[in-house]
């Protein structure tokens, strides 16, 4: 079966409906410009949130670089504060020695002072027990008039013992005894029988 033919447009028609597919076109072309105008604002705003994403990476970074940095610093000072924290244990140990042998040293000598007074307190007491046990001024005295007694009575002493043994057989003094006789010093001088 042949087709059937379309009645012909005319002109106007083909005008009119021209047109109409150029408004359709014009809208298409205007709506894909829009967004294509959108698409670029969001690519734009995009670009702009990247540069901004970007800068605070790059800070980031260099403030990672930073804390790096002050973390070996740190690490340094730690080994220094832990060599220096042992050496500081090392010399405290040394002064708890030397402490430790100065009390036991300080405990000898205490002991020794202790044995010193201890011995001081008994001479002491030695001293004044013989202290005591010397004549007194009055002793001394009646000692001295002794001595000069005797010094004195010396010579006559042995006069009367040359004497004395040429008359023995005719003295009446029992032996042992003494008597005093006055002497020519006036001085009392014992005479041994």
């Amino acid at each position: 079966m042949p087709k059937p033919q379309q009645p012909e447009m005319s002109f106007a028609q083909a005008l009119n409906e021209a047109k109409g597919v150029i408004v359709q076109l014009s809208n298409r072309v205007k709506a894909d410009a829009d967004k294509i105008r959108s698409q670029q604002q969001t690519i734009v705003s995009q670009s702009s949130t990247i540069a901004q994403q970007e800068t605070r990476a790059a800070e980031q970074d260099a403030q990672v670089a930073r804390h790096e940095e002050q973390i070996v610093a740190l690490s340094a000072r730690l080994h220094e504060i832990e060599a220096a924290r042992e050496q500081a244990e090392t010399i405290l140990n040394r002064q708890g020695e030397k402490i430790t042998s100065l009390q036991a040293a300080n405990a000898d000598l205490e002991a020794r002072l202790a044995d010193h007074k201890s011995q001081i307190a008994r001479l002491s007491h030695e001293r004044d027990a013989l202290r005591a046990q010397l004549p007194s001024e009055e002793d001394a005295a009646a000692l001295a008039a002794m001595t000069q007694l005797l010094t004195k009575a010396a010579p006559a002493i042995e006069k009367a013992k040359k004497s004395s043994s040429s008359a023995s057989n005719a003295a009446s003094v029992p032996a042992g005894q003494m008597r005093l006789v006055d002497t020519d010093d006036d001085a009392a001088v014992a005479q041994a029988a």
